[in-house]
């Protein structure tokens, strides 16, 4: 038996965790990071480095997408094996967005995946 389930603490830290309102996705690049907010799927580009002018937090996509979502913090990003897009997904609703980052504003965007009835 773990010193967690013995002390009762196993339930709070799955409690804490879930309830976390942002969460960094780390990129295949080590100074970037996408910040998302899961409650309204904003997208923050979040770069670090050791010479702090070269710091800085970017938004990518600041839209509220929780919208049709009733479920707080249900907004999660997968990455894809490109290296500059992840796929944003609504788990409440199931809606998909396809984004992209990148160092240039031109280079990051999001785009939603239409559902289509076959």
């Amino acid at each position: 038996m773990s010193l967690t389930a013995v002390l009762g603490f196993s339930n709070i830290l799955d409690d804490s965790e879930q309830s976390q309102r942002f969460e960094l996705y780390p990129t295949q690049n080590s100074f970037n990071f996408l910040k998302l907010d899961k409650k309204t799927g904003k997208i923050y580009q979040v770069q670090w480095s050791l010479e702090g002018e070269k710091e800085f937090s970017i938004t990518l996509n600041g839209i509220d997408l929780s919208q049709f979502s009733t479920d707080g913090n249900c907004f999660k990003l997968y990455p894809t094996k490109n290296m500059w897009q992840f796929i944003l997904l609504d788990g409440a609703s199931g809606r998909a967005w396809h984004v992209q980052w990148g160092f240039e504003e031109k280079n990051r965007w999001i785009k939603r995946i239409e559902e289509f009835d076959r």
